[in-house]
Parts: structure tokens; C-alpha cells; sequence
């Protein structure tokens, strides 16, 4: 789910005066201009102009490309972001609300239909007072749902559902030039200099185990319709959970290594991230339950894990749907062409990652279908000939 980047666009809009984000907007400035002050007093107030990690500087002698590369050439690097796969439970429940909800309101159209028809109830009675008054509460009731669904909760399940599969980052050396693939709810595609980028990596943290997290870039932009702030800020959430803080430090370093010294002075990726929607894949991620700083139910609590198994298989099937219900998105024709991209390549993956995965799982739900029910699967190529 994108809340984060969602909360980030937020921030930058301009909000009705007195209104709930209003306020927050005003609260964040003034603890940031206390924050200014406090650094100013201490003598530290260039360290509000000074970025937390010099691109040209080395953090760590070791590189880690975190499983989170889904490309690399030698001319860019394009990494996942860290909310890719923070998916399938908002598309459980409200799949669950319109399988509730669409059905029961087919039939309430149908039985007007039929009302209206025949002058009948469906069920072969007579209209009275009663059913005249429990389909107009039908209808009112199915109004307010669909208003409160499409008002409130669409856009929440746009977060993981009806949007991209995944957010990309590109790190194109040869550009010097770092783009992020986004929809527009989400700030879109931009473009940025490589030396504008800041990656939000302090000095002189103690590497514990469990202080880790995601890798965070940011850049100060021009956008920004918030009155109380003086510029906008721009970024993304990049790879997955560190373990460690060494851990997100040689992360870093492979991303920092590929665009400043060339692609040759980091390793080929221990293993592409798959754009493939798989439903095992899909049980799989959600039963890490990976969050910040490494917890991972798939290192320390593997009792937990095979305990909660029945919950991950239904909440796999929640990720498996909202991956179907999203799309593999791509950059546009001037980024690919800068990227030294085939445009037929380009032309058949994203048919391939779109397509090809509702018709294997179609095929697979009729294979699943007709052994429950001990049909012969050849049926639908008897019916088309084959």
C-alpha cells in the first residue's frame, strides 16, 4: 500500500483554512522552525543546508544490492520501492464488502424489474405495502453504500489496487539523472539531477540489530502549494527492510558505486525482482511480514509463521488480487529512449505483464474448478473448436 508516498503528496497541497490538514500543515512548520532555531543556538544551523549523505563520499566497503534491483544495465539501475509488496489486505476486505454488496444489489434491480413487469413480487405474490417500502430502503441503503464507497474508499484502495504494480526508481549514469515512476496520485513521473539527490543515511549511528529501515531519498523541489513552507519535498522509499543500519549503508553504496564509478564497479544482482504476479510468491511475501529495522517472521519466529498459516494463505489471495487488479506501468517514450531501451521490448513486456497474468490465472481457476467438480478441463477448447 503507498501510504507513505500518498502522505507526501498530501503534505504539499493547500487545504481549506481551519480545516483538519490545515492544522497538521500548520503544526509540522511550527516544529520545524522550533527545530531551526534549536540548531541555529547550538551553532549547527548549517546543518540545515547540508545534505545527510555526499553522493561522492564512500559509507561502506561493502555493497548489497538488498533483492531489490528489478533491472540493471550499463547504462541504468531501476530499484523497487519499498511499499510494493505492503498490499492485500485493504483489497481482501473491501473485495469482500462488493462481493457482499454488488450481488444483493443485482438482485434488488432484478426484482424491480420484475415488480415493474409483471406486477408481481418475485417470489410470485402479490405487490403490497411491505415490499414497495423494503425495496425503496434497498435502494437507499445500496445509494449510501455506493456514495461512501466511491467518496471515501476508493481512493483508499487505490493504494494498492487500480494503479501501478510498482513504483520504480531509475538511476541512469550516462544522464546523470534519476526518474521515478509513479501515477499521478502519486506525484507522477519526474526527473531529477543525480547531484540534487540526498539520501537520508545520518553519520555515526550505532549498528545495532533491528536499527535499519528502508533507504529514503529525498530532494528539495519548487512544487509546493503548502503556505507554510517555503518549498516542496520530493522523493521515494527505495529496496526492502534492513536488517541494520550496515545493512542500508551498503544498499546505499551499490546504488551510489553504479552511478558514480560505472556499472562494473558493483556485482550483478543476486537475483532480479520477478514482475510476474505469482499466488505462492504472493503467500510467501506477506508471511515475512518484513518491517523496518529486519523483523522478519521468516528469520526468528518460525513457529509464529507456521502457525498463522491458514491467515497468510487468505491474505496471499488478498496480494494476488490486488496485483491482478493493477497494472505494470512503464516510463515514457523520452526516458526510455534516454535509458537506451528497445521500444519493441518495451511494447511486449508490458503486454506480457499485463495480459498474461489474468489469462494463466484464468486458466488456472477453471483447472481448480473443474477437477472440485469433476469436469473434463478440455471443455472450453471443445467449445472453440480446438
Amino acid at each position: 500500500m503507498y501510504l507513505l508516498e500518498w502522505m507526501v503528496v498530501l503534505d504539499h497541497k493547500r487545504y481549506k483554512p481551519g480545516s483538519i490538514w490545515d492544522e497538521q500543515q500548520k503544526k509540522n512548520a511550527e516544529h520545524e522552525k522550533k527545530h531551526e532555531k534549536k540548531l541555529f543556538a547550538q551553532g549547527l544551523g548549517h546543518l540545515l543546508t547540508t545534505k545527510e549523505s555526499d553522493i561522492h563520499e564512500s559509507r561502506s566497503e561493502e555493497v548489497d544490492d538488498n533483492g531489490g534491483i528489478c533491472r540493471k544495465t550499463s547504462t541504468y539501475l531501476d530499484v523497487c520501492t519499498y511499499n510494493d509488496d505492503k498490499r492485500g489486505l485493504l483489497t481482501l476486505i473491501l473485495g469482500v464488502l462488493s462481493y457482499g454488496v454488488v450481488p444483493w444489489g443485482v438482485f434488488i434491480v432484478f426484482a424491480t424489474y420484475v415488480m415493474l413487469s409483471t406486477g408481481l413480487q418475485v417470489s410470485g405474490d402479490s405487490i403490497d405495502l411491505e415490499a414497495i417500502l423494503v425495496a425503496g430502503l434497498s435502494y437507499v441503503f445500496l445509494a449510501g453504500v455506493a456514495y461512501v464507497f466511491c467518496r471515501f474508499l476508493f481512493k483508499i484502495w487505490h493504494l494498492e489496487a487500480f494503479t501501478m504494480r510498482r513504483l520504480v526508481v531509475r538511476f541512469n549514469r550516462e544522464t546523470r539523472k534519476v526518474y521515478l515512476l509513479r501515477p499521478g496520485f502519486l506525484g507522477g513521473v519526474k526527473s531529477y539531477d543525480w547531484e540534487a539527490i540526498d539520501a537520508i543515511l545520518p553519520k555515526d549511528i550505532p549498528n545495532h540489530e533491528g536499527i535499519g529501515g528502508m533507504l529514503v531519498l529525498a530532494v528539495k523541489t519548487e512544487e509546493n502549494e503548502n503556505p507554510y513552507r517555503d518549498f516542496g519535498v520530493d522523493g521515494a522509499f527505495l529496496g526492502l527492510p534492513s536488517r541494520d543500519y550496515q545493512h542500508l549503508l551498503s544498499f546505499w553504496e551499490y546504488i551510489r558505486r553504479f552511478m558514480e564509478d560505472g556499472a562494473d564497479a558493483v556485482p550483478a544482482p543476486k537475483r532480479l525482482r520477478s514482475k510476474w504476479p505469482n499466488p505462492l510468491s504472493s503467500m510467501w511475501t506477506v508471511s515475512r511480514l518484513s518491517l523496518p529495522g529486519g523483523f522478519d517472521l521468516g528469520r526468528s519466529f518460525l513457529w509464529l509463521r507456521l502457525a498463522l498459516t491458514p491467515v497468510f494463505v487468505i491474505w496471499g489471495l488478498g496480494h494476488y488480487a490486488s496485483l491482478l487488479l493493477s497494472y505494470e506501468g512503464r516510463f515514457p517514450k523520452a526516458i526510455r529512449q534516454a535509458s537506451g531501451e528497445s521500444e519493441l521490448r518495451s511494447w511486449l513486456e508490458l503486454l506480457a505483464y499485463n495480459l498474461l497474468p489474468l489469462l494463466y490465472t484464468a486458466v488456472g481457476l477453471w483447472l481448480y474448478y473443474a477437477w472440485r467438480h469433476g469436469l473434463d478441463w478440455r471443455l472450453p477448447l471443445q467449445y472453440l473448436g480446438v
